[in-house]
């Protein structure tokens, strides 16, 4: 497949051609329909985090939960194809006046690797907080999805006031515009819910039809330990041994891969299992650099790779060989990717036994977990394990 058709069948997700992602986009299709061709329902997610100083926390809760809010998006049903895209705002000195103190990090990608590598490295200083204009930023520079079946949200945070450069851009006429593109806009609290009201964070998630929750940002750094934690740890290094980079960001993504590992595992032994599970599941996929997904997805043909372009133990093998070679990492990566389902689905079970026993606020993924299940589900999303945490917020 050439790269222009590549880029083009990303809009549709699962490799589905533009053609017939246009003829999807205007139908309902069931679950066996679906599976049968292929199609994976987009789901764009896009996170707005304040990094203005008083917010460490709330970025180290990102950093511990991301990889949950993945498994959650796996268990839903149709499968989803996941993009998520990154902005942060409220730290002057990471970009000019003139654009809002804002920073895209990533458009929407489905390469979570980067986009956890974009977010370890986040750092937090200054003050001004601009609301509207992170959301404006969001709706009008991000390559959103143009199936009508997407799932297309935003979360932002903070905890200052949300009309701060009301003059430049009002919150409340781009969530309007938020509603007319079919995107849901939810807004996160850092703080009191009561103090988030009178800043305006319940408005914003008025006018833009999403959820307006407040959190303690410390509970979301909690990391639980498991049973499974030493099996889900050995697994991932047995997976991560089936990977086959190759062409020019082979070398650099597998790099990435096992930078992302080792920045999860900072966070704390939760964090690293909740990776592994994500990375057992079909939203981990790195076709731009591992040829057993390439061939997967139809991105690339083995015979059209260049020697050059092989990992070297390769290189010295005729076409036969090769195939044998991608075919023997595909079944020992399925194997591997079943058995940490397995090891996740009893993890989950002692996680939210050991929930259950908790006290305390809501954390930031209970917000962002919520929000995301009650708006997949207006969407036709139906999920295989329910949520145990509640937060208390304000659905649309």
């Amino acid at each position: 497949m050439s790269r222009k058709l590549k880029k083009q069948t990303l809009m549709w997700g699962g490799g589905v051609p533009m053609a017939l992602g246009v003829a999807l986009a205007a139908v309902q299709l069931t679950a066996t329909e679906a599976k049968a061709i292929g199609y994976r329902r987009p789901v764009d997610l896009v996170i707005c985090l304040d990094t203005s100083g008083s917010m460490t926390a709330l970025i180290d809760s990102a950093r511990a939960k991301i990889w949950d809010i993945v498994n959650e998006l796996a268990s839903a049903s149709p499968a989803p194809q996941l993009r998520v895209g990154l902005l942060t705002y409220g730290t002057p000195g990471n970009s000019r006046g003139d654009s809002g103190w804002i920073v895209r990090h990533t458009d929407l990608t489905d390469d979570l690797d980067t986009v956890y590598a974009k977010m370890m490295a986040m750092r937090t200083a200054g003050g001004d907080e601009y609301v509207g204009w992170v959301l404006h930023d969001a709706l009008h520079t991000m390559s959103w999805s143009r199936d009508k079946n997407a799932l297309k949200i935003v979360f932002v945070a903070g905890n200052e006031s949300a009309d701060q450069a009301r003059e430049r851009y009002d919150f409340r006429h781009v969530g309007e515009t938020a509603r007319a593109w079919g995107v849901f806009v939810n807004a996160i609290y850092a703080g009191n819910r009561a103090t988030g009201m009178s800043e305006a964070w319940h408005e914003v998630a008025a006018a833009g039809g999403g959820n307006y929750s407040a959190i303690d940002m410390s509970c979301g750094t909690i990391q639980i330990p498991t049973p499974q934690d030493d099996l889900l740890y050995r697994l991932n290094q047995e997976l991560n041994q089936t990977y086959v980079p190759y062409g020019a960001h082979g070398q650099a993504g597998c790099a990435n891969q096992v930078a992302q590992d080792a920045n999860a595992a900072k966070m704390g032994v939760q964090s690293l299992s909740s990776r592994a599970s994500a990375k057992g599941t079909a939203l981990y996929a790195n076709a731009f650099w591992d040829l057993v997904d390439a061939l997967r997805e139809g991105t690339v043909k083995l015979s059209d790779i260049k020697d050059a372009d092989l990992p070297e133990n390769m290189r010295s093998m005729n076409a036969s060989e090769r195939e044998a070679y991608i075919e023997g990492m595909r079944r020992a990566r399925g194997a591997v990717q079943q058995q940490i389902q397995e090891a996740s689905a009893e993890r989950q079970k002692f996680l939210d036994a050991e929930r259950r026993k908790q006290s305390g606020g809501a954390s930031l993924d209970d917000a962002i977990l919520q929000a995301l299940r009650q708006q997949a589900e207006q969407k036709g999303f139906k999920f295989g394990v329910t949520v145990e945490a509640t937060v208390e917020s304000d659905g649309k």
